[in-house]
């Protein structure tokens, strides 16, 4: 596939370098249009797995320091909301390769049910094996405790779940969307802006459609059952039962079968990983629970109906696996810390003091 313009294979054959996070890349239209082309993945349906756009290669650097995260765009190191965490753990004795590790994934990809290939999503669950099992030998045999944010909460979950391993300790989520995020739908609509109040999101929906973990985030019956309207037209009440519609009524039918054979089957249900966990969420943010739209039209802004969260996951699905796995794990705690958003678990220090201490104390 060649690149819509010139300038954006302008870099080709100039060696590696960085796409995400780089702000600078993302200051003229121009770079968007070429951040997207980039970003973008593909579904080859024969082989039914997701891969880059053709001629892009990715690598992310990195892996198994904290350097794959502490800085997304080491060029603007006062957007980061992972180094206050990190030097925190460094102050208390933690060294980076030698105590304390870090496992940086492209977020672009998933994994998925069995029966599914995932060429990305399973060579980073061997990659994090390795580096797991190397951790605990060099520190004596002591097994790992796994801290994840978010997104990497979910897949955290699935990588324990399929690595009934000796070295597991303690599975540290914060934040994590266990039941999907109304906020989920509405990027599907109207794309994502990373973030950044320059860029137009509808800039980079196509992009965003075509990752296999745009998907993940949809909504889901566990955290928010089949009754609780989520988005309502004019014509039609959508809940976490009516996703596929919901798909398909904004145009992206294409995602239906990928969603429904790739992305309910590991959230219908929610098992324990059976090892301790500490959950920690910010709750009393108001979070979009209801995307209300006045016509049919969805190209139109919604008005948000707000509940609570963290201003990014509603409640419901922070709160998801709780009280399921309280029954079957000897030790689960759901720690909540009031009035602090999504990113802000890391830099507030209440919240710091929160995650450290389920780090450091068993449950």
């Amino acid at each position: 596939m060649l690149p819509s313009s010139p300038r954006c294979g302008a870099r080709k054959g100039q060696g590696w370098f960085r796409l995400y996070l780089n702000y600078k890349a993302l200051e003229a239209a121009a770079d968007v249009r070429c951040f997207a082309e980039q970003m973008a993945a593909v579904y080859d349906a024969a082989s039914d797995d997701y891969r880059n756009a053709p001629g892009v290669e990715t690598r992310v650097p990195f892996f198994g320091s904290t350097r794959g995260f502490r800085y997304p765009d080491p060029d603007r190191r006062n957007f980061s909301y992972m180094d206050k965490f990190v030097s925190r753990l460094e102050r208390l004795g933690y060294r980076d390769g030698e105590t304390l590790f870090g496992a940086p994934y492209d977020f672009r990809y998933a994994v998925e049910p069995p029966g599914h290939p995932s060429s990305v999503g399973d060579a980073f669950f061997g990659r994090l094996k390795r580096l797991v099992e190397r951790a605990s030998r060099v520190n004596g045999g002591r097994p790992v405790t796994i801290v994840a944010h978010s997104y990497g909460g979910t897949l955290a979950h699935q990588f324990l779940l399929r690595r009934p391993l000796p070295w597991r300790r303690r599975f540290v989520p914060v934040a994590a969307p266990w039941g999907g995020v109304v906020l989920g739908m509405l990027t599907l609509v109207a794309g994502n802006n990373l973030g950044l109040p320059f860029v137009d999101p509808l800039a980079l929906r196509g992009e965003y459609r075509s990752l296999q973990s745009s998907l993940w985030p949809l909504p889901n019956t566990n955290a928010f059952g089949a009754g609780q309207p989520l988005v309502t037209t004019r014509s039609r009440t959508y809940t976490a039962h009516d996703v596929a519609d919901f798909l398909d009524a904004i145009g992206f039918g294409a995602a239906i079968g990928p969603y429904q054979s790739r992305v309910l089957p590991l959230f219908r249900e929610l098992p324990s990983p059976r090892v301790p966990v500490a959950c920690v969420v910010g709750v009393g943010v108001d979070t979009p629970e209801m995307l209300a739209y006045r016509g049919d039209d969805f190209d139109l802004t919604p008005r948000m109906v707000m509940g609570d969260g963290d201003g990014l996951v509603n409640l419901a699905s922070l709160l998801a696996v709780d009280p399921a796995w309280r029954r079957p794990a000897a030790y689960f705690r759901m720690l909540k810390v009031r009035n602090v958003s999504h990113t802000g678990l890391f830099g507030d220090d209440v919240a710091l003091a929160v995650i450290i201490s389920a780090i450091l104390h068993p449950n």
